[in-house]
């Protein structure tokens, strides 16, 4: 019996699964499951959907990507997203890390400022059911109408913490993405805001990784030792 074209795409995310994700340390069950469900061919442009599934960032527009399968998926894990929680994704693109974060059962708001971008994003949503508020704007201006945020998340990476954040973040809240300090290779990061009088970011620093800057995004003044 000949596979159909339903059955050759879930395949490739069980191969992507097996092959990428589980082999480097990708252990949370509702993520591998998530990326198992969500068509990530619906997310690249018409003519990549043959690599949606290689091990490779696709890019989208002029300096946007849909990154690495086991990039998004290391992002996510180490942001350790909880069913219930209030997450905004800055730079959401084609929404497939929104969509991802929507199937593990979070409130999900997706900020994009590109609207072509946008428009797939949103698109890609409805056909799978995915309860995700899109928001087109500015990336630097964060969503403060649906915030505040147990989790903010960048979708790409940042020189800094963008001013928002302070404001759009829950007490004991999470931010997570890619981070380019300076001149260096931007690294995997996770960041909690600290409570108190005079709060500030605390960083956790994972692993180095490539993804171009976001655009439009201010940063927040303050050292990130």
């Amino acid at each position: 019996m000949s596979q159909t074209g339903q059955d050759i795409w879930a395949e490739a995310r069980n191969l992507m699964v097996d092959d990428q994700l589980r082999p480097s340390e990708i252990s949370n069950p509702g993520l591998l499951k998530a990326m198992r469900a969500l068509p990530r061919e619906d997310c690249v442009q018409p003519a990549q959907r043959a690599a949606a599934y290689a091990d490779l960032s696709l890019p989208l527009a002029p300096g946007r990507v849909l990154a690495q399968p086991l990039l998004t998926a290391r992002v996510i894990q180490a942001a350790d997203p909880q069913p219930g929680e209030h997450a905004l994704v800055v730079g959401a693109s084609t929404g497939y890390a929104a969509g991802l974060l929507a199937q593990l059962g979070l409130v999900v708001s997706a900020l994009e400022s590109d609207e072509k971008l946008a428009a797939q994003g949103q698109a890609f949503c409805k056909a799978n059911a995915l309860p995700v508020q899109w928001v087109v704007g500015p990336l630097g201006a964060g969503v403060p109408a649906n915030g505040p945020y147990d989790l903010i998340y960048f979708d790409g990476c940042v020189s800094a913490v963008p001013d928002f954040c302070m404001k759009q973040l829950k007490p004991d809240g999470r931010l997570a993405g890619l981070i380019q300090n300076n001149a260096d290779i931007p690294e995997i990061f996770r960041a909690t805001l600290a409570g108190g009088q005079h709060p500030q970011f605390a960083f956790t620093y994972l692993s180095k990784a490539h993804s171009p800057l976001l655009p439009g995004l201010s940063p927040h003044r303050q050292f990130s030792l």
